[in-house]
């Protein structure tokens, strides 16, 4: 009977209760019932029972207990009016904590027995919306009023507990083999798959209350459990079937992750109904898992053979559970089936993993027993090899021998005379032995010689990195040192380069480097610095190209004398047009180091990971330099104690001895006190007539003295504003050849030669004038057109289009332009 209320003591012939056929409650018949819909419902179940005198004769021997298959929420347990049991708990008109219970065992005290007539009234309470219910049957164990003994029985669950640790013995088995082989995922999937099985078999026992946890939170982990069982099943599925996942597999895991996500912070009720939703994937992920299978059976995989039928089983199975659970018929319920289902499945995973044991232990046999011949073919193979490798070795050996032959007479890089000492150290990174010689082989390569130029003697050096390791950057390297050696072998037989100028000869010599490098298409490129020092003057000239910069070393102090780059590699196409000589005024006692860039690629030591501390602070090189005073071999070694050479190493000293010729400022003249007052007025007010016979007088008084060259400038200067040319230009040529330096003297002869139609001496002045000056507009304008009177028309457009980038307004290209467009005279060879 059913009755609305808490009705402990509500009489058996009272009318309020309401005859009950069975349990389950139907919901419709609490519906009925008038109930409050503000506080938690509450109702009253009264049974009647009969005992006989020769059952409680029994009880002499065994008491008597009560057992309730499922209490779905708070609950109260009266037996003939004395409460043997209760759970959860109801205050204040709430629920504080859930009484869901499974397989409920109550002890009734032998004094409350009576012969014939004996009641049982159960209180259940639920809040609103919730199940409010006492199940009948559960695991196919129904309500029993029996003896201690026997119920006790029902809690039994060793099948139950051998098979759940079994299950999660064979997860932690296929995730140990994952861990050994990453590339099979499918170990994973199994593992996890079968570890939540497990669990979920634990929360469905009665194991699981002797955590005293509490049961709304126990249905929630629950939950989360189930909802993702079956998402490792399909992973499992698609990786060892299809050996990828699939996008309806991923889906369905977004899906079940979403659902658990929800489940923490759901009421009962959602809770409830997220269950449901998901009890109805469950038949997409039936038909879907159906459907890896049968098309493994279709493509004959042997694996999907053995595991068809515990497959099945396990479908089957889980079905049922699942529509007993949902309770669509009243003759099914959930009996448990799953937990046996899976044992089917697990022995077809047994038996493949027997099988492929078997078949790799049938493989080792069969090549254990040819395997010492197998061993004997192997180490033929390896021995034949070897001497192939060591014949190639001897060969290579033998190149790079060769190679080094031919580099030797070329790096030489050891001078001296009263002007200038020049030393340098070259250490390739490959060594190397050849029969009983040790050589080395590399990219590095120095060379220096003496020659004449315009009857001056230069020192004349370069110093190159090709790029590349051994061979390779030997290769570049013999082709710089055969090339340059050539052109310096013309240079001191050849009149017509004798006759060049420092700066045109260091151009002409840079662009044949760079001709013959081109031609290799980009796969042979080479840093340098070229350079020529005139012994006379102290002024070093020099090219460099992308190579580390040129350091001085003066008083004790190291220090760059470059701050960019100006030109890159040689091989590189498009280099002459951005050609810059460099120039630098040498004191007594000056030294001037260069060196490729093994100077800096100095390994530091290796950091906790095993990357490589490789040196990248240029300045350290100078540092070097101070610490062994400017000492070529102390300087090597201090490099190789700062850290470990790594590449191809190469550097060249020379210091300069003599005391140059300076150009003397006009402030310094002589005992004459020049310039004077008288002098400056002259010029300040552009009075050059008197400024002229000024000097003159000036000159005369100092007859049978030497003139300084100051003075020698401004007569030079004054002539050539006077329009006395020839004057002029006797000083400029005598100012030029003693001091070079004085890029203003050559561009005012330049002029001047050009007023004289001596036209390729004002080229050739222009020339020295725009390698050392590239951004001095008037002179590039003036060169242009120079050119343009000896019939260079190219030479006069690209000169006059770097006029247009410097100043695209200036007036004198525009007449050149006009020049361009009348016929000229022949001065080819003025």
């Amino acid at each position: 009977m059913l009755s609305a209320g808490r009705n402990t003591d509500l009489s058996v012939d009272d009318s309020t209760w309401k005859k009950l056929d069975s349990l389950p409650i139907p919901k419709e018949r609490i519906k009925n019932l008038s109930l409050p819909e503000d506080s938690p419902y509450t109702i009253t179940l009264l049974k009647k029972i009969e005992i006989s005198k020769t059952e409680i004769d029994e009880l002499n021997s065994d008491g008597l207990s009560l057992h309730f298959p499922l209490f779905t929420n708070v609950y109260e347990v009266f037996f003939n009016g004395v409460k043997v049991g209760e759970g959860g708990l109801i205050s204040g008109g709430r629920i504080l904590k859930n009484g869901f219970k499974r397989h409920v065992i109550l002890t009734i005290p032998e004094d409350k027995v009576r012969i014939g007539k004996n009641e049982i009234r159960v209180v259940l309470s639920a809040d609103p919306g919730e199940e409010l219910d006492a199940y009948a049957s559960f695991d196919s164990t129904p309500v029993l009023l029996d003896l201690q003994s026997r119920n006790a029985s029902i809690l039994s669950e060793r099948s139950t507990l051998m098979l759940l640790f079994l299950y999660l013995f064979v997860g932690f088995y296929h995730l140990l083999f994952y861990f050994k082989r990453p590339e099979e995922k499918y170990n994973l999937f199994f593992g996890l798959f079968s570890i939540l099985l497990s669990a979920y078999i634990y929360f469905r026992s009665n194991s699981v209350y002797e955590l005293n946890l509490d049961p709304f939170l126990q249905m929630k982990i629950e939950y989360m459990i189930v909802f993702n069982i079956p998402t490792f099943f399909l992973l499992f599925l698609d990786a060892f079937f299809e050996s990828k996942i699939s996008s309806i597999s991923r889906f369905y895991q977004f899906f079940a992750l979403a659902l658990s996500s929800l489940i923490p912070f759901s009421s009962r009720i959602i809770c409830v109904f997220l269950l449901q939703v998901w009890q109805f994937s469950i038949f997409l992920f039936v038909f879907y898992s159906l459907y890896i299978m049968f098309r493994a059976l279709i493509r004959r995989n042997q694996d999907s053979v053995r595991l068809f039928a515990g497959f099945t089983i396990l479908i089957i199975s889980a079905i049922a559970d699942l529509i007993g659970s949902m309770q669509w018929f009243p003759f099914l319920e959930n009996y448990g089936l799953l937990k046996y289902g899976f044992f089917t499945f697990e022995l077809g995973i047994v038996f493949i993993l027997a099988n492929r044991f078997l078949r790799v232990h049938s493989e080792v046999e069969e090549l254990n027993l040819d395997l010492d011949q197998k061993v004997k073919e192997r180490t033929g193979q390896l021995q034949e090899t070897l001497s192939q490798i060591q014949e190639l070795k001897v060969q290579q050996d033998g190149d790079y021998f060769l190679t080094s032959l031919l580099l030797d007479p070329l790096n030489r890089h050891h001078l001296q005379n009263e002007s200038i000492f020049l030393e340098g150290f070259s250490r390739q990174k490959k060594q190397f032995e050849f029969k009983q010689w040790k050589k080395e082989i590399g990219g590095d390569i120095i060379i220096a010689d003496e020659m004449v130029l315009k009857d001056r003697r230069y020192l004349v050096f370069v110093n190159g990195d090709a790029m590349g390791k051994s061979i390779q950057g030997a290769g570049g390297a013999l082709v710089l040192g055969v090339v340059f050696r050539s052109f310096l072998s013309r240079t001191k037989t050849v009149s017509s380069y004798k006759s060049k100028p420092p700066e045109v000869w260091l151009k002409d010599c840079f662009s044949e480097l760079q001709n013959i490098f081109e031609s290799f298409d980009g796969s042979m490129l080479v840093s340098v610095v070229l350079g020529l020092v005139d012994l006379e003057s102290g002024i070093f000239y020099f090219l460099n190209a992308e190579h580390p910069w040129t350091v001085l070393y003066r008083d004790g102090v190291a220090s760059f004398i470059e701050d960019k780059l100006e030109l890159r590699k040689i091989g590189i196409t498009g280099l002459e047009s951005k050609m810059k000589v460099k120039t630098f005024f040498l004191e007594k006692g000056d030294s001037i180091f260069i060196g490729s860039d093994g100077r800096d690629d100095l390994l530091l030591g290796i950091d906790p990971d095993g990357t490589r501390l490789i040196n990248e602070d240029e300045s350290q090189f100078l540092k070097r330099i101070e610490e062994s005073r400017g000492d070529l071999g102390l300087l090597v070694q201090s490099l190789r104690n700062f850290g470990e050479l790594t590449d191809d190493l190469s550097i060249i000293k020379f210091s300069y001895l003599k005391t140059p010729i300076r150009f003397q400022n006009v402030a310094d003249s002589n005992s004459e006190n020049f310039p004077d007052e008288i002098y400056l007025k002259y010029l300040e007010n552009e009075n050059w007539e008197e400024a002229v016979y000024h000097l003159e007088n000036l000159k005369n008084k100092l007859s049978g003295r030497p003139i300084s060259a100051g003075i020698k400038k401004e007569m030079a200067k004054v002539y050539y504003k006077t329009g006395k040319y020839e004057e002029a230009l006797v000083l400029f040529e005598e100012l030029i050849s003693n001091f070079p330096e004085d890029v203003e003297n050559m561009f005012l002869a330049s002029l001047i030669y050009k007023r004289f139609n001596r036209y390729r001496q004002a080229v050739e002045l222009g020339e020295r004038v725009l390698l050392r000056e590239p951004e001095f507009l008037n002179n590039v304008a003036h060169l242009a057109e120079s050119y343009l009177f000896i019939h260079k028309r190219e030479t006069t457009i690209q000169l006059l289009e770097k006029v247009d980038q410097l100043d695209p307004t200036n007036s004198h290209a525009k007449r050149i332009r006009i020049q361009m467009g009348k016929p000229l005279p022949d001065h080819r060879n003025g």
